[in-house]
């Protein structure tokens, strides 16, 4: 684990797999990190250059508010496409709960790049941790209204 600068963690990479950031998730993380609550470390991902969120924007957003300048960061080596295919998945066991805008947002994300939308459902299912129906159905939808989800 390694203390980062928030100033150094990037979100701007199309790294946040939620439809929304949750305001009240936020002020109550905030909260609890003014009264000394350790939370979980952030992950990142870096590729040399940059610190890219993978994991943890709700909490990155309570330490900004909160007006804390450092957080925990699990930090592993790897490009942005790392951090975007790990934050997919995230959240599934932990943390906020997602909803189902989420995770069809962490599978549009999928199916909208040209190297990972040629995985077979059950593959896109298990890096986003939903069910191959949910793949399947958003998949069948893309080819019948031509529409793609942003």
């Amino acid at each position: 684990m390694t203390k980062l600068k928030i100033s150094t963690i990037r979100t701007d990479g199309g790294t946040q797999p939620r439809a929304h950031k949750d305001d009240e998730t936020v002020l109550e993380y905030a909260e609890a990190m003014l009264t000394g609550q350790e939370f979980p470390p952030v992950v990142v991902f870096y590729d040399g250059e940059a610190y890219w969120l993978a994991d943890g924007f709700h909490r990155h957003a309570a330490a900004v508010k909160a007006g804390i300048d450092t957080l925990n960061a699990d930090v592993r080596q790897g490009s942005l496409r790392d951090a975007v295919l790990y934050s997919v998945g995230a959240n599934a066991t932990h943390g906020l709960r997602r909803t189902n805008a989420d995770k069809r947002r962490a599978v549009e994300r999928l199916l909208n790049d040209d190297e990972w939308s040629r995985w077979s459902n059950r593959e896109i299912a298990r890096r986003c941790a939903v069910s191959e129906q949910l793949v399947r159905s958003l998949r069948f939808n893309r080819s019948v209204t031509g529409i793609k989800f942003q």
